[in-house]
């Protein structure tokens, strides 16, 4: 009897001890990146003179910030739950490249890790990413990494493919492009959404991705080509059957009792395609063309 009050405060002091622990642990929790960096509240127009030559310090801080900016953003969420981060990725970019116009290593950032992906079927970030990359043409005409990414997010992103098939023209003819990137160009001017064009450009940002951070988004958008290719190989197998049997199958595996499909090809990122109301889809996630731009590759809803 006489170990009950005992007990009782024992668990008292516990408990009062984890809310003090706990409290102490908010307190302590480093800020989101997004929260903590953002751009001089001295703009550069103004900056840029009363730096005495070191504009391109301020550059090198800014950017440093969009790096750290970067690596704490997460990728596989809604436009909303990081749209703090997103915002302050860009206006760090760009204060970088205002400060210092010639920066090539903004530049590059700016096509590469600018934009993300969202679970709700947008891309944001990509037009602040080609105002960025047409000043960087603009500043660093010597450049072809930055011709090439503005031909990537002007086909891919905004399906406007003149303007792609011109900047990988130029980028073809600066020092060290690769040698197809000619005939890129040339395919871009001819083929509106052609998929193979899309993984040719995109394996290219791959290969060309320094931070593991962008690699990694990188590889997701591939894969995520690699599901809308093989979705559109089913689409065009589902409109056979149609056409042979007048009615949508009831599943994709009528298609290979009918004999149109010899297997069901396995989905990319490990789940498995379906048909719902006679549209082909993924277990995973949502097509490339959910919220669709005709005649652009990604098809997504851009911001």
């Amino acid at each position: 009897m006489t170990l009950a009050p005992l007990r009782a405060g024992l668990l008292i002091a516990l408990f009062a001890l984890t809310l003090f622990v706990r409290e102490s642990a908010d307190r302590l929790r480093p800020s989101p990146p997004a929260t903590t960096f953002d751009v001089p509240p001295i703009p550069t127009d103004v900056a840029r003179p009363l730096s005495f030559g070191f504009a391109s310090v301020g550059a090198d801080l800014a950017f440093l910030e969009a790096v750290q900016v970067h690596g704490g953003r997460k990728t596989n969420r809604s436009e909303r739950s990081e749209a703090a981060a997103d915002r302050a990725l860009a206006r760090l970019v760009r204060y970088a490249v205002e400060m210092d116009p010639k920066y090539r290593g903004a530049y590059r950032f700016a096509g590469m890790a600018l934009i993300r992906h969202t679970t709700d079927g947008k891309a944001v970030n990509v037009l602040v990413a080609e105002q960025i990359l047409q000043q960087g043409t603009r500043e660093r005409p010597d450049d072809w990494q930055i011709f090439f990414n503005l031909g990537f997010i002007q086909s891919y992103y905004l399906g406007h493919m003149a303007d792609a098939a011109e900047s990988l023209w130029r980028a073809s003819r600066l020092k060290g492009a690769p040698k197809y990137l000619g005939l890129l160009a040339t395919r871009l001017a001819a083929d509106a959404g052609d998929m193979r064009v899309a993984r040719a450009l995109a394996e290219e940002m791959v290969t060309r991705a320094s931070e593991e951070s962008t690699r990694a988004e990188w590889d997701a958008r591939l894969r995520d080509i690699e599901m809308e290719e093989r979705a559109r190989f089913l689409d065009q197998a589902v409109s056979r059957f149609r056409e042979l049997r007048g009615h949508d199958p009831d599943s994709l595996q009528d298609l290979v009792r009918a004999g149109i499909l010899r297997e069901i090809p396995t989905e990319p990122h490990g789940g498995r395609f379906l048909i719902e109301d006679g549209v082909v889809v993924s277990s995973e996630g949502g097509r490339l063309r959910v919220r669709g731009r005709k005649g652009t590759q990604a098809e997504l809803e851009v911001r």
